[in-house]
């Protein structure tokens, strides 16, 4: 009997990796993610300026406060640098397709990694504030 010849590649990595145009593909679809993330955090302020008028105690007053912090660090902040990051991360790939600029694919997809975790906790994260958000808010509604 014969024995067959294991017919697997010395390096596997480059089977698992998605291709840049799937990458591109990833960065705008967060890109989208994130100006849908500003238009809801839109609505939770205004959400919160017609519950903070019917809020009389210290407590609530204390959870407005809260609430509207929150939305003024992710739309000031977080996202604002993650629409930044992105954006500069697409123009890189961008000169790469265009070959003006030399290219480290390795560091490209390490980067683009860094993206997508960032990304997956802030939504993560978000979630988590409409979810209290909602609890909050409906007692006063």
């Amino acid at each position: 009997m014969r024995k067959m010849k294991s017919l697997s590649p010395v390096n596997t990595n480059y089977l698992l990796e998605v291709s840049l145009a799937d990458l591109h593909r990833e960065s705008r679809s967060w890109l989208s993610d994130i100006n849908f993330w500003s238009v809801e955090m839109d609505f939770y302020q205004r959400l919160l300026e017609r519950v903070a008028g019917r809020i009389t105690s210290v407590e609530g007053k204390k959870g407005i406060d809260h609430f509207q912090n929150l939305i003024l660090y992710f739309k000031g902040e977080l996202l604002d640098q993650f629409e930044h990051d992105i954006r500069e991360h697409e123009r890189y790939l961008e000169r790469l397709l265009q070959n003006k600029s030399p290219f480290n694919e390795q560091l490209y997809r390490e980067v683009h990694k860094k993206y997508e975790y960032q990304i997956k906790a802030f939504n993560y994260d978000f979630k988590q504030y409409r979810k209290d958000l909602y609890k909050f808010t409906e007692r006063y509604l």
